[in-house]
């Protein structure tokens, strides 16, 4: 047991969590190592895209099924694509996992809700800032209201999006674990702050890779669109599943130049 913790001091780490599984499964802790370029997303879709598209196989890592996990080959390097539970807790916790066992390269893919008028269905926003509105990232930067991503990653995706002639958008993201509580009053708040879409889990992850001095980056599709007159739900138009798949794609690519 840990003595004379101080204040600030967790009771437990990540690793620590990672060496007391490998003792319980009875195998070395690198049995969970993953690569140091990794893929966060969240939607089925984009996952069974990444089995179907690259060449790779599955890693039955930490969570199992649960949070599917496969490692790919692209060119010279390995990628790994995990597909994590929904939430900036959950995601900030298997984030937190995944450093702790190699990740320091890590590229959040995602959908966000569009709240500027002018958004259409299956846009690409390469996510420039993310203002907080969840709970977790206060656990690790108390006064801090709004992160932002590692440059060097940001500008390779804008780079190659340009190469690709693909459409897309500079600009933040509000991120809120309050998903049934998005009032018209607060959305209205932070559409008049420039913002364009809003999710659940990018600032609780730019939180976490400050924390632990990783490099991350995020790249949001408009997959719902939010506006005074209600909800548009589209997460399944063609061109939000479309622009996903590529998304995802050139993220990849983005990490093997990195």
């Amino acid at each position: 047991m840990v003595k004379n913790l101080k204040d600030n001091e967790t009771v437990f780490t990540p690793l620590d969590v990672i060496k007391s599984e490998a003792k319980r499964r009875n195998v070395p802790v690198d049995f969970f190592k993953v690569p140091e370029r990794m893929i966060v997303t969240f939607q089925t879709v984009a996952f069974n895209f990444v089995q179907e598209r690259f060449e790779g196989e599955p890693k039955r890592w930490f969570y199992g099924d649960a949070q599917p996990l496969q490692i790919i080959n692209f060119g010279k390097k390995k990628i790994g694509v995990i597909k994590c539970w929904i939430g900036a807790p959950a995601a900030a916790m298997t984030l937190e996992e995944l450093i702790a066992c190699g990740a320091n390269k890590i590229i959040e893919v995602g959908m966000a809700g569009g709240i500027q008028d002018y958004l259409q269905l299956g846009e690409i926003v390469v996510v420039k800032k993310a203002l907080r509105d969840e709970g977790t990232s206060l656990h690790y930067f108390p006064s801090e209201k709004e992160f932002e991503p590692s440059e060097k990653l940001r500008e390779r995706l804008i780079k190659i999006l340009m190469e690709k002639k693909l459409r897309y958008r500079v600009g933040s993201v509000w991120t809120t674990d309050g998903v049934y509580r998005e009032t018209k009053s607060k959305f209205l708040k932070f559409r008049e702050l420039g913002v364009l879409g809003v999710n659940m889990e990018t600032s609780a992850l730019f939180a976490v890779a400050k924390y632990r001095n990783v490099q991350i980056a995020s790249i949001q599709v408009i997959s719902d669109i939010l506006s005074e007159k209600g909800w548009l739900p589209a997460f399944s138009h063609v061109n939000v599943v479309e622009n996903l798949k590529k998304a995802i794609e050139h993220a990849i690519e983005c990490l093997a130049e990195i």
